[in-house]
């Protein structure tokens, strides 16, 4: 018997004799108190499933923003959100590498030069290679500990073998974003650690790591290092591995830089190449290390399935088109000099088409293998390729050709 039970059975008691009214208001106090109960009861139940809200999107490292962009023309084939601001991580260094490898090309810096760790540089947390102040390796090995073992104190120390100091080096980095027109990056540090209090952070977006990737695979070297699995340092005593996993593991990946933090996420900068098409697609936000690679390595693939490469004419092969010059004795067709290949996305194939632009003032005789003009490749109303044309033999002039001597 419920609590409620036992004190309406007690009042029901102590009323003994009294009249049938006061027990028919017993009764009705009775009903009252039951009806406010099973109210209660009512409010609480649970929603059929189909009245329950749907559930929110998941928002921040959840839901990662992209892109995938033809490393060749810079083309975006595809994204989510690649304008959204974030922490590259260890992406930074992609940054520093440009800078060391533009060095390389100038003059400024050798691949054989040694570079000398500092104390900062000895003193750098989360991943490195342990340099100890004092300890030089050439830049050779500074750039394999920083793009295959993301190593901190090695990007420090070629920060400061580059331009004298840290700061400096941020200074050139953040120059070099501005005339690579990366107008949502901007750098506080060389290795994109975490900002201590009061520090600028690194902030960037997946369209402007993409654009910074196109500059940086001008350099092969580049893909040497970040296309390694691991490799030995200091004689092999530490051995860097590359913690980008689609190396090895998808076809034709071979580069570029991760980075992660617990704001950041998980990043990824990556690129693949199969046959004559290189793409680059960069993840950032993902929620978790497998996410990052595992949304890389799709984008690429469908990257891959959308382009198909089209053979437009070989070389030496003659125009389907006569040219007639000024005092020809006839009309020729001028030969192709190279192969023209192009790559598009399947649904253009149909699309490819080409166009002769030959040189104004042209005068017959001309001598075999003179350049005449160019063969133009368009898928629609895009220039996709140009080659030259030339003289596939003499071209005569015609008889009494000076009679006629304004032609």
């Amino acid at each position: 018997m419920s609590e409620w039970d036992a004190v309406a059975v007690g009042s029901w008691r102590d009323t003994g004799g009294r009249s049938t009214g006061t027990r028919a208001g017993v009764m009705l106090l009775l009903a009252l108190m039951l009806l406010a109960l099973a109210q209660p009861a009512q409010a609480v139940r649970p929603r059929s499933r189909a009245s329950q809200p749907a559930a929110s999107q998941p928002a921040g490292p959840g839901t990662p923003s992209w892109i995938v962009i033809n490393a060749a023309t810079g083309e975006e084939l595809s994204s989510q959100e690649p304008d959204r601001p974030g922490a590259p991580a260890s992406m930074t260094k992609m940054m520093l590498a440009l800078l060391v490898m533009e060095a390389v090309r100038d003059g400024q810096l050798k691949l054989s030069d040694p570079v000398q760790a500092s104390r900062l540089a000895s003193k750098m947390g989360g991943s490195q290679v342990y340099l100890k102040e004092g300890e030089t390796f050439p830049v050779e090995d500074m750039m394999a500990a920083l793009l295959i073992g993301s190593a901190n104190d090695a990007a420090v120390a070629l920060a400061e073998r580059l331009t004298g100091s840290v700061g400096g080096a941020v200074r050139r980095m953040n120059d070099r974003a501005g005339t690579l027109k990366l107008t949502q990056t901007r750098f506080g540090s060389v290795h994109g650690l975490p900002p201590s209090p009061g520090q600028e952070g690194d902030i960037t977006t997946p369209r402007d790591t993409a654009r910074l990737a196109q500059e940086l695979l001008k350099f092969p070297d580049i893909l040497r290092w970040t296309g390694t699995p691991e490799a030995p340092f200091r004689g092999g005593v530490f051995i860097l591995r590359n913690s980008n996993k689609l190396i090895g593991k998808l076809s034709g990946a071979d580069g570029l830089k991760t980075g992660h933090f617990r704001e950041a996420g998980y990043n990824v900068a990556t690129t693949a190449k199969r046959g004559n098409l290189r793409l680059v697609a960069v993840v950032m936000g993902a929620p978790t290390n497998k996410a990052r690679f595992e949304e890389a390595a799709r984008l690429l693939g469908e990257g891959f399935t959308r382009y198909v490469e089209v053979s437009v004419i070989k070389a030496g092969s003659l125009v389907e088109k006569d040219v007639r010059i000024a005092r020809a004795k006839g009309a020729f067709r001028p030969m192709v000099a190279n192969d023209v290949q192009v790559l598009v996305k399947r649904e253009e194939r149909d699309q490819v088409k080409t166009s002769l632009e030959i040189q104004p003032d042209l005068r017959a005789p001309l001598a075999r293998g003179q350049a005449v003009g160019v063969l133009i490749v368009r898928v629609g109303d895009r220039e996709v390729a140009r080659t030259p044309l030339v003289t596939a033999g003499e071209v005569k002039r015609k008889a009494f050709w000076w009679l006629t001597p304004w032609k």
